[in-house]
């Protein structure tokens, strides 16, 4: 929630590299917000009660175009749905509440999903009410705009565009529902949803858009499959939680990154699934626990794609990470060479858009070849060919080699500040 920005000391184990944490320069090595900075910020009084839904943007009004340095301070917003409130931050100084129980304006039964802009335009589902709550950001302070009411039953999701489209996940209407800038409705469709309940998007007018394509990304069918649809309804993908090898799941948010992945939160397994923007499933992440990369039911989750911050909220708090990149080898095919087959066939595992450069060595580490002197790899699978020459075009002599990948992010941990090498050898005889 908004309280990402207090944040804890980090755990010490290993959870691979798929999120980071910041620079000690950038988070002086904080990046949980625990119930103790929450007491201390807002007093022992306040609770943590069934977090959902989370969101942010810079914000328009806060930031200072004579300078970039404040790009990255964003203004977020969590929904505390047992509590009936939001919580945000004022730039980096203050955390604040807005809203209680109840039904009337700046009232709240049940809220789960939460967007916002960098107008200052904010859109809770409020789905014990059956509406959708606009309020307004403005000179630090959430107030109360309008309700949005079209006959909606238990609305879960909201989410915008960067044309000011509202898009709303109407749960128990099995509905899409699409309004434009000026809260005008535009279309609906009901078609391959069952009980959708949550809903984010991305659209080729977005800057942070590598692609430029336009998708929505729902969750339904009892939080337990990912759909992909075009923006006027059309089945695109999906994904059901089986499909992956889980036994049993409960997906609740999803956030898109600049690439067009798709980061999805699992409350019963306590983990990030990570997805391209097919919908092909790429990496899990996390574990149950209170260190770095683990969590305790995950639900409310958020990037900025510009500079590919993380946020994600879960039952113990909130957690604050950057995305890169991680790299398995799965192996060399074959892995004996031989003067009568001298060529293999590298296979390696990406879990993200990465920059790529694979050096081979002999066993007194003298490089031999560079085969891939730093180009992009998409993620997934990576197959490699090596000729079992030297840079000279000479075939190499038997003994061991070591091949080594050096692996960087395209974009947010990069600019020297995450690199990522991976090992393994393999004979001539």
């Amino acid at each position: 929630m908004a309280f990402l920005l207090i944040l804890t000391l980090f755990g010490a184990y290993d959870q691979g590299s798929t999120i980071i944490m910041p620079p000690f320069r950038h988070s002086l090595g904080f990046y949980r917000a625990s119930k103790f900075y929450i007491d201390l910020y807002l007093g022992d009084e306040f609770s943590i009660v069934n977090p959902q839904g989370l969101t942010g943007s810079k914000m328009e009004e806060e930031d200072d175009p004579a300078t970039s340095s404040d790009d990255h301070i964003l203004t977020l917003f969590g929904v505390n749905s047992g509590t009936g409130q939001i919580l945000y931050n004022v730039k980096l100084t203050t955390l604040k509440v807005y809203g209680k129980p109840g039904s009337g304006n700046g009232e709240f039964n049940s809220p789960y999903d939460i967007a916002a802009n960098p107008q200052g335009e904010v859109y809770v589902a409020d789905a014990g009410n059956n509406r959708i709550v606009k309020l307004k950001y403005a000179k630090s302070l959430l107030s109360f705009d309008r309700n949005i009411t079209d006959s909606f039953n238990y609305p879960m999701g909201v989410a915008l565009d960067s044309r000011r489209n509202l898009y709303v996940a109407d749960t128990r209407n099995n509905r899409i529902v699409v309004y434009d800038s000026t809260g005008t409705y535009r279309y609906s469709w009901t078609r391959d949803l069952s009980e959708p309940t949550s809903i984010s998007v991305i659209d080729k007018d977005d800057i942070y858009n590598y692609y430029k394509e336009d998708y929505l990304i729902v969750i339904d069918s009892d939080n337990k499959r990912i759909q992909k649809f075009n923006l006027s309804g059309q089945l695109l993908a999906f994904v059901h939680s089986r499909m992956i090898g889980l036994s049993n799941a409960k997906f609740m948010y999803s956030a898109i990154d600049y690439n067009g992945n798709v980061f999805v939160t699992d409350m019963i397994n306590n983990q990030i699934h990570k997805f391209d923007r097919f919908l092909n499933y790429i990496i899990s992440v996390g574990r149950q626990g209170t260190g770095r990369v683990e969590f305790v039911a995950p639900g409310g989750i958020f990037i900025w794609k510009r500079f590919g911050q993380i946020f994600i909220t879960d039952q113990a708090g909130g957690q604050y990470y950057w995305l890169a990149t991680d790299g398995f080898f799965i192996g060399c095919f074959p892995s004996r060479l031989t003067d009568a087959q001298p060529q293999t066939t590298i296979a390696l595992y990406l879990t993200d858009l990465t920059e790529i450069r694979i050096e081979i060595s002999d066993n007194t580490n003298r490089s031999i070849r560079t085969l891939i002197p730093a180009a992009y790899q998409k993620p997934g699978e990576v197959l490699i060919a090596w000729d079992g020459r030297d840079n000279n075009g000479q075939f190499v002599p038997a003994g061991e080699y070591i091949i080594r990948a050096y692996l960087k992010p395209t974009y947010s941990a990069q600019k020297g500040y995450f690199k990522k090498e991976l090992e393994i050898k393999i004979t001539k005889l």
